[in-house]
């Protein structure tokens, strides 16, 4: 019988093709074996980054892995999950840094207000997380009445306390108000009168306090609320009115 070359040729490329496959398996094994029992590969160090006011012990305890454990069987995920749970942290990333070392790198909050919650003051990040107040730092925020434990609800509050401080300046205020329905209350840093600014309009509304502030302080020494969210009106409450009684100065009324 004639032997077909091109047929054993074919056959010899497919059996070389094979044995290098197998070839490079059993390559691969060994080599997973051996970075996953090697001592080489065995976590020597847990390194952390990016803190200031979370001491690094608490994200090593957080983290919940011993030093010795292969570095290829760390769940860098389930680190992840735990060390954001610290209250402190908004973000955190792990990586494995070859040969024997994992590194947390940590985006602590940053708080931008203080509020008081049930008469206890704390402080708030950009997401309304609540955080105790960090005695090191300057707290120099105007107040933010309104928020809730519970930070679900909070961002649209946080969203109109900083578009209040673009708008009128952080040290012209020492208290902000926010209800429910986003209508907004603020006091002066230089004297106790609650001025209503509405929903909108922040910086004209409160430019025209300040034009006329000196008239009220003339006029009306005992106000306690002046109410501008009216066009061309402006509603003052005396602090000793009874309820419901109101001094309304505008086009029709009395004037400044």
């Amino acid at each position: 019988m004639k032997l077909n070359v091109s047929k054993l040729i074919r056959f010899t490329q497919i059996g070389a093709a094979a044995f290098a496959l197998l070839f490079l398996c059993w390559v691969g094994y060994e080599a997973v074996i051996y970075v996953r029992l090697s001592p080489m590969f065995e976590v020597k160090k847990l390194t952390v980054t990016g803190l200031k006011r979370i001491r690094e012990s608490q994200v090593q305890a957080k983290a919940g892995f011993e030093l010795g454990t292969n570095v290829f069987r760390v769940d860098l995920d389930e680190i992840r999950n735990r060390v954001e749970e610290l209250d402190w942290v908004r973000y955190a990333a792990v990586q494995r840094v070859l040969p024997d070392e994992i590194v947390v790198r940590v985006v602590e909050r940053m708080p931008i207000g203080v509020t008081r919650i049930k008469g206890e003051s704390y402080q708030f990040d950009i997401d309304g997380t609540i955080l105790d107040i960090d005695a090191d730092a300057a707290s120099s925020f105007p107040v933010l009445d309104g928020l809730h434990a519970d930070p679900a609800g909070n961002l649209p509050k946080v969203q109109i306390y900083q578009n209040v401080l673009e708008q009128i300046g952080q040290t012209s205020l020492s208290e902000i108000h926010i209800n429910d329905s986003g209508d907004v209350s603020v006091v002066s840093a230089s004297e106790p009168v609650l001025i209503n600014l509405g929903t909108t309009d922040f910086h004209n509304r409160w430019i025209k306090y300040l034009q006329l502030k000196p008239q009220i302080q003339q006029r009306y020494p005992q106000a306690l609320r002046v109410d501008l969210r009216f066009k061309n009106q402006v509603i003052i409450k005396m602090k000793d009115e009874d309820v419901g009684e109101k001094i309304v100065w505008g086009a029709k009324k009395d004037t400044l």
